[in-house]
């Protein structure tokens, strides 16, 4: 059996040897500081990679102008360049796809469209992305009664 000091002085030297030994044109008292440098630029890329994959956010209102009319106002913003923003119906018949290249150097962009209400649902695929490609994208389903208001006991409701 190997005796517990031999042990632990071996430990010692495997572990600080190589310590000492790099740390031999730095000052005393500061062996690690060069290693503590090269951790901190590390972290910083690492935090600047991690922020280039945030997407774009999107959101919406939705506001009723009549029985059959609904606009809506679509808001992207993000913290780098917004590159470009689409609306696209799904199914729809004719189709809507609208698509806008936003000019450089913009972090939010606004787009307000009148959407007709008709005999059917509707689903509206809205889609953002900025200059790192970072995509967002939401499917806002619009229910064809969206802008019905009920009749009150005695009125004549539209058909």
């Amino acid at each position: 059996m190997i005796n517990r000091g031999i042990a632990f002085l071996s430990l010692v030297l495997i572990l600080c040897v190589p310590v000492f030994a790099y740390s031999g044109g730095n000052p005393a008292g500061q062996p690690f500081e060069s290693l503590r440098k090269q951790i901190d630029a590390l972290t910083r890329q690492l935090e600047d990679i991690a922020d280039r994959f945030t997407p774009p956010a999107i959101s919406y209102t939705l506001s009723c102008i009549n029985t059959f009319e609904v606009n809506l106002e679509l808001t992207v913003i993000d913290d780098k360049e917004i590159a470009y923003y689409a609306i696209q119906k799904q199914g729809g018949d004719p189709p809507l796809n609208i698509i806008t290249f936003v000019e450089p150097g913009l972090t939010s962009a606004n787009y307000s469209l009148l959407l007709g209400v008709g005999d059917n649902d509707y689903k509206y695929l809205l889609i953002a992305s900025d200059t790192y490609g970072n995509v967002s994208k939401y499917l806002l389903q619009i229910n064809r009664n969206i802008c019905f208001t009920p009749c009150l006991p005695g009125e004549i409701c539209p058909q």
